[in-house]
């Protein structure tokens, strides 16, 4: 059996970001959480240890995330200077490694250096947020061997 690389994707320089090739090393290196680890990724999380929007430093939007989920809807729906604002914080990075996912934390991490901004910035988050929680989806669902 062979595994087939399409390698004209990574080698076609116009597409080329030295991000995604950091995110899939990444991804190939670090462990995946067990399934009582996924579980508790995948939780929904007192006031307390929500994640708040902001636009600015004293000025909160009405947007919160109590799980991994309400925060991907979220990222679909707070205005982009919010995302922007909390980029540049590494709030996203910090809140998710609240929750105990340092994949998806260095992942966020490598977004944040990007340097995309508005509605590419939320783009960006939406993918690896969706394939994310897919994988921790996954995880949970699978039977315990």
């Amino acid at each position: 059996m062979f595994l087939e690389i399409n390698w004209q994707d990574d080698l076609n320089l116009s597409n080329f970001n030295h991000n995604t090739l950091t995110e899939r090393k990444q991804r190939l290196t670090m462990k995946q959480p067990s399934r009582e680890e996924a579980k508790k990724i995948l939780a929904v999380y007192p006031d307390s240890q929500a994640f708040y929007f902001y636009d600015s430093i004293g000025s909160p939007t009405k947007g919160s995330a109590h799980s991994l989920e309400e925060f991907i809807y979220s990222i679909k729906t707070v205005e982009s200077t919010s995302i922007e604002f909390h980029c540049q914080r590494g709030d996203f990075e910090n809140w998710i490694k609240m929750l105990g996912d340092e994949i998806l934390s260095k992942q966020i991490a490598n977004i944040q250096k990007s340097e995309l901004n508005g509605n590419h910035l939320r783009k960006r988050l939406s993918q690896v947020l969706h394939l994310r929680y897919g994988v921790l989806k996954k995880i949970t669902e699978n039977p315990v061997s």
